[in-house]
């Protein structure tokens, strides 16, 4: 099980982006660095799984497996004396991650961001949890990251200080998103588009940190960004649907495009730190109804946003060996960390309920096979 040692993977997630809203921007020349993706590697659609969850999305896509086998089942969970119900934690995750998997074949591996993944793991690299991005608190007093939202822990105060506080934006920021936004400085909507621009630049720093200062052969970086908002906006974006003022559809009906291509100008650092020679993957948990069926109202239930969630993702990848300007048909979110472990020249666990998207090679790869990772030692 000796791993191909001048293989480097990144894997970036968008949560919620969808070829509907991407494709037409792709077209006007405004996301660049996703095009050249495409342009020099493979595209397809997702299908995501059934509900769509995004804590139990990402662990599926994080291990090749179903919820039944790896644990994460919603958003919340239960506290351990059962008193309590909190947030969804890392730790309700059962079965090994690919980066864990790689971890104990001696590789180094980065995770950024991913939900859920706090209390941050002790892995060979850099590990940021899912909270750390999270800055609340005025903007001369912010919380600190979380007790256990970075790993080494010697890195927590540096990254700490990367962190972006939404006050911390100014018109310069806010404008590409709101260009009116000076006309309704006073509406919470506009501080919820700075809070999204601040908690994915502070993401972003994370991320660009670990790639450019540590050494690494994988590395994944999760962004939550698009998918919320998706949930905040979607319902302004052109066009407009019965119910909405006018005004409401000019001001805010250009923050779901303007959020996609701020993601693909982080996605161009992300991929000049890479470097030519990685295997880069973007993809999305699922998509988002973008047109007429985009609901009018949502039930009283808890996860009631998802749906507005559309059940098929995106999904590009690109780099040495893989196909070059294809569209690979009918993959899931389980082949992701299953292509991950062949890309490596690793095994897949017998036990994982994806495949390897080998259609995306341009040779057809050996595909190896263990009974479960989960044995293996380590």
């Amino acid at each position: 099980m000796t791993p191909d040692p001048t293989r480097k993977v990144l894997v970036v997630g968008w949560d919620g982006a969808d070829w509907r809203t991407i494709t037409p921007l792709l077209d006007a020349g405004l996301m660049p660095s996703l095009e050249g993706l495409v342009d020099r590697g493979v595209m397809g659609t997702l299908t995501t799984l059934d509900p769509p969850l995004s804590p139990m999305l990402w662990t599926s896509i994080a291990t090749g497996k179903t919820a039944d086998k790896h644990g994460v089942l919603g958003f919340t969970q239960p506290s351990a004396d059962g008193q309590r119900v909190g947030p969804v934690l890392g730790t309700s995750r059962r079965t090994k991650a690919v980066w864990n998997v790689l971890h104990q074949v001696g590789l180094t591996a980065h995770v950024v961001g991913w939900w859920p993944s706090h209390p941050a793991e002790r892995l060979r690299g850099v590990a940021v949890s899912d909270v750390f991005h999270r800055v609340r608190g005025p903007v001369w007093a912010p919380t600190p990251p979380p007790p256990g939202a970075v790993h080494p822990p010697g890195l927590e105060a540096l990254l700490g200080s990367l962190r972006v506080h939404p006050q911390e934006l100014t018109a310069a920021h806010l404008t590409p998103f709101v260009p009116r936004a000076a006309e309704v400085a006073a509406d919470r909507r506009l501080g919820l588009v700075a809070r999204l621009i601040a908690e994915a630049a502070t993401i972003q720093s994370a991320a660009t940190f670990a790639l450019e200062r540590e050494p690494w052969d994988f590395a994944a970086v999760y962004f939550d960004t698009v998918d919320h908002a998706g949930h905040g906006f979607m319902r302004y974006r052109p066009p407009r649907r019965p119910g909405l003022e006018a005004r409401d559809v000019e001001v805010w009906g250009g923050v779901v495009d303007a959020t996609l291509r701020f993601h693909d100008m982080m996605l161009g650092r992300l991929l000049e730190l890479a470097g030519p020679d990685a295997t880069v993957i973007v993809l999305s948990d699922h998509g988002f109804h973008s047109d007429h069926l985009r609901p009018t109202s949502l039930p009283h239930e808890p996860a009631a946003p998802a749906h507005e969630h559309r059940d098929l993702g995106i999904v590009v990848m690109a780099g040495p060996g893989i196909r070059r300007d294809e569209r690979i048909y009918g993959a899931g979110l389980l082949d992701v960390a299953p292509t991950v472990l062949t890309l490596f020249g690793l095994p897949v666990g017998l036990d994982m309920d994806g495949r390897p998207l080998v259609e995306a090679f341009e040779a057809p790869p050996d595909v190896a096979h263990v009974e479960s990772w989960d044995a293996v030692p380590g």
